[in-house]
């Protein structure tokens, strides 16, 4: 099993996962989506809101904003708290703001400074003259399987493109190049050829429009992941720790397996 790294840039890494399945691959995307615990807003307590927005749409706000997540935390089903409200397990994040004013991320504070919004600039909500917002916002860990607000990224793969092209098909290569929406393909000395084979989305405009020429399938044993960080962690720390969740998962049930 193989990993070569196509992008690697802030909040985004695209890499390709060669000699692996199918059924591996799905697993990495679905405990990065799914199985990585953040910190994210799940309760807040209004003092005051005299916005055009409710106290429940601002919650939905609050509760979408991406939270840095250091090492540390509890869940609330660990903690030994009562309410799950104690600096093990949750971190406040307080605001008081005055109009006229567009309110942000930045001017949440918090807590603990290393649980902060990745997007400070993020907007909550606009102020008018004579309006104020006072609230705290309590953040807590969470799992993304409990709701989208704790997912820590964005992850998505595709199989590596296989473009099979008969050069003796043809001669004139121009609307199979022009039909390709990525712009991939051109003609070199009477042949056509595949500039950038990963960038093929697979999409197979290539192969409707020239059918007797060009053959376009996916390689199930090759995979080019595409990882969008949401900033609680970096991309390739998302993929590090999703990596750690599956391995005490196969530890685990390689320890009951050793019971039986």
């Amino acid at each position: 099993m193989d990993i070569e790294v196509i992008e690697s840039k802030k909040g985004l890494l695209r890499f390709l996962l060669s000699g692996a399945d199918p059924a591996f691959a799905n697993s990495i995307r679905r405990t990065i989506l799914q199985g990585v615990p953040v910190m994210a807003v799940n309760e807040i307590e209004v003092v005051s809101n005299d916005s055009v927005i409710s106290d429940e749409i601002l919650a939905h706000r609050l509760g979408q904003l991406p939270l840095t997540t250091p090492e540390g935390y509890l869940l609330p089903s660990e903690c030994d708290c009562i309410e799950g409200r104690c600096a093990n397990c949750s971190v406040s994040l307080t605001l008081m703001k005055e109009g006229p004013a567009v309110v942000s991320a930045k001017d949440l504070d918090s807590s603990d400074p290393e649980v902060r919004p990745a997007q400070e600039e993020a907007p909550i909500v606009r102020l008018g003259e004579g309006q104020e917002l006072e609230l705290t916002a309590i953040a807590r860990l969470g799992y993304g399987k409990e709701h989208p607000n704790w997912q820590p990224a964005i992850a998505s793969y595709k199989y590596m493109p296989i473009i099979e092209i008969d050069q003796e098909a043809r001669d004139d290569w121009e609307d199979c190049i022009e039909a390709c929406p990525k712009g991939i393909l051109k003609e070199d000395d009477g042949e056509l050829i595949v500039t950038d084979l990963k960038e093929c989305t697979m999409c197979e405009a290539c192969s409707d429009a020239c059918p007797d020429a060009i053959k376009v399938e996916g390689d199930p044993s090759k995979f080019i992941f595409r990882i969008e960080s949401t900033g609680s962690f970096s991309s390739t720390e998302v993929v590090k720790k999703a990596l750690e969740v599956l391995k005490e998962k196969f530890d685990s049930f390689s320890e009951q397996v050793e019971k039986f």
